[in-house]
Parts: C-alpha cells; sequence; structure tokens
C-alpha cells in the first residue's frame, strides 16, 4: 500500500481534521492511513467512538518500565493546586484523588534507540501508534494464551508519552491518526511541553542546557527535539547543551555546571530544561538560590555561568500541571472521594504476529 492518501483525498482529510500546521506536508505512516482510510476497521470505529472522551477513563502511560514508574509515582504523590480553585498552592488533597494511572511497561521493545533506524524510523513510529491504540481498547489480554484479548479494562481518557523518542517517532502519526478519526483523547509528550516552555513564549531562551537521564545523554534524541524545536518557533542563533543528572540532592546543578565548564563552553546558560523525573525541582531551586547568593564562596564560581534571568524549566512539574489544568477544562476528572492508584500493563511478543504486534497483560497475571 502507498505511503501517502491522493492528493486531492488527502487535502479533504487535512481540512476536516484541523491538522496542527507545523505538521503540514509530512507524510504518515501506512498503519494510520489504513485506518483511517477503512470505515469499517475496527480500529476507526473504536476511536470515532471517542469523539466524548469517558471520564471513567484512565491515564495512561507509556514508555519504558523504569520511566513509567517514576511518572506514575509522581503523579500519585502529586498535590501542588487547591483543588476547588485550581489555584497552585497545596491543599492537603492528592491532585488526581481518584484517578487511575495505567502503566503500559515495555520491557519488550525498549531501549527505543534500537528503533530510529528501523525501517527507516517507521517502525518506532508504528509501535506508538500501537501502544496508543491499545490504551485505547476496552479489553486487553488476560494472559499469553489470551491472543484474542478477553479481560475488561479501562479505556484512556488521556495519554502520556514516556518516552523521549516518542516525540518525534510517533507522537505525529497519534495525533494525525486522531485528528482524522476525530477521536478527542489529549496526547502529552513531557518534553514537547520543556520546548514549548523554552522557545513558544513572549520570553525566548537562546542558551539552552538539558538535563537528562544518563540512558539518553549521547543518543541524539534530545538534540533532534531541540533543533526541531528551534525550527518549529523561529528561533535562531540557539546553542545547546546536555548532560546526565548527576551528583547528590542539592548538589546535581552545580554537578551539570561543572560538565558545562568542561566541555569548554564558557557563554552563561539562560536556561536548563530537566526531564528526568527522579531529579527534584525544588532543590535544584534552592541550589540556585544558594549560587545567586555572593556571600556564599564555593558557589561563586557557577554565577558566571548562569544569565541573570536563567530560568529552570521541569518536564515533571509542566506536565502534571497540564494535565491537572487538561482534566479539569475536559471536566474529566472522576471526583471519586479515594486516593489516586495506579495499575501496569506488561506488553509480551503476539505469538504468530509481526514483530510489532504485542499482547496486553495486566503485570499481575505474567508469569515468569
Amino acid at each position: 500500500m502507498s505511503r501517502t492518501v491522493s492528493a486531492c483525498l488527502l487535502a479533504l482529510l487535512l481540512a476536516a481534521s484541523c491538522m496542527r500546521t507545523e505538521h503540514n506536508g509530512k507524510e504518515t505512516i501506512d498503519l494510520v492511513v489504513s485506518i483511517a482510510g477503512n470505515p469499517e476497521s475496527p480500529d476507526r470505529l473504536m476511536l470515532e467512538s471517542l469523539s466524548k472522551v469517558p471520564a471513567n477513563g484512565d491515564i495512561y502511560i507509556l514508555g519504558a518500565p523504569r520511566t513509567c514508574g517514576l511518572i506514575g509515582e509522581s503523579f500519585l504523590a502529586n498535590d501542588s493546586f487547591d483543588n476547588v480553585r485550581a489555584r497552585l498552592f497545596s491543599d492537603g488533597l492528592k491532585d488526581f484523588a481518584g484517578e487511575t494511572f495505567a502503566l503500559v511497561e515495555d520491557a519488550e521493545f525498549s531501549p527505543y534507540s534500537e528503533f530510529v533506524e528501523l525501517n527507516g524510523g517507521d517502525a518506532l513510529r508504528e509501535l506508538s501508534v500501537r501502544l496508543a491504540l491499545s490504551s485505547l481498547r476496552d479489553k486487553c489480554n488476560a494472559s499469553i494464551y489470551d491472543i484474542e484479548g478477553n479481560e475488561a479494562k479501562a479505556r484512556a481518557k488521556m495519554l502520556i508519552l514516556a518516552d523521549p523518542w516518542m516525540l518525534n517517532g510517533g507522537k505525529f502519526d497519534i495525533d494525525t491518526l486522531f485528528s482524522l478519526t476525530s477521536c478527542r483523547v489529549p496526547v502529552i509528550s513531557p518534553q514537547e511541553l520543556l520546548i514549548e516552555a523554552a522557545f513558544a513564549g513572549e520570553k525566548k531562551y537562546f542558551n539552552v542546557g538539558m538535563m537528562c537521564d544518563s540512558a539518553y545523554v549521547g543518543t541524539g534524541v534530545y538534540h533532534s527535539i531541540y533543533e526541531a524545536g528551534a525550527a518549529k518557533y523561529d528561533i535562531m542563533g540557539t546553542r545547546y547543551f546536555e548532560a546526565a543528572s548527576s551528583g547528590d540532592e542539592g548538589h546535581r546543578l552545580a554537578a551539570f555546571l561543572d560538565r558545562y565548564s568542561e566541555s569548554g563552553k564558557d557563554e552563561p546558560l539562560d536556561v536548563l530544561l530537566v526531564d528526568d523525573w527522579s531529579v527534584d525541582k525544588e532543590a535544584l531551586m534552592q541550589e540556585l538560590a544558594l549560587i545567586r547568593d555572593y556571600t556564599r564562596e564555593e558557589f561563586m564560581r557557577y554565577g558566571k555561568m548562569i544569565s541573570p534571568d536563567f530560568t529552570i524549566f521541569s518536564s515533571a512539574e509542566l506536565t502534571m500541571h497540564y494535565c491537572y489544568r487538561k482534566l479539569r477544562a475536559l471536566s474529566l476528572f472522576t471526583h471519586r472521594i479515594a486516593f489516586p492508584d495506579m495499575r501496569v500493563y506488561t506488553i509480551k511478543p503476539q505469538p504468530g504476529g509481526s514483530k510489532l504486534q504485542f499482547l496486553l497483560i495486566p503485570s499481575e497475571n505474567v508469569q515468569g
């Protein structure tokens, strides 16, 4: 099957779907074209049924097990808002009380760096779409022996793409498929929110630092996200540096600036983007206050490495705030009187299926 729809049909589909302008001209993958172009496709019918998002659905987090776990635990513990008026201060009640977070822990295909060159990058894009579709269905597989998928589960009312590889390797295709089928389930990328924070507002940041998990340093994934973001927002003359989050709590900013200095760079950083959910932003802010305290001799050497209006953005904070406000704006909170909860699903290969087809099994049902 051709990977493109005819020019006339595609123009009509794009006009009807109000696709975001930054995606114009980019081809989607065969799987998306196949589902969107077949009125009888079970997946298309399922997606069309989600033109109204179910408030009783779960919030699904998709990606590698460690990252999914960190994100899930962060959401369970979060208390940033006054839940009556949605003002930013803690009220002693968990922000996501009554919600269930469903972790789709993909130990089968991750780390996704191995998919970047596979089939021209389309393999990761297809996998991301299939992970999203599995989250939207109301059935999963009871065990490795339940090939058809007979166990009931909650559908997704929100998707969080946990892995940075998914932003440039699948989110476009998920957005395209949802748009063409009128599916209104929000799809969130923490890394996309970071780039928007740095480049989309009135204040633009030109010397960018990225603090991330050591597993991603040097892979090129964050640099590609940064470059795509700078191009999207027409930011010229920017500079970029990345390093792993390291050091003890309370010294991670200093450790990052040490790496920056060791790299030979000397221009002050304007912004630090943090995409590691194990890093406490509040601890970074406290450390920043010490660096700006010119009576503290031990921190004075770091002051020249940051600009006067140096800012820190955390994907954890941005994502949890965005999701809270989105659920509230769309009236998608369950309003159950209960602590937030978490479910975990495991990915297993589908016997006899293609390389990218899999079973979605509740973790408690997985043997071995």
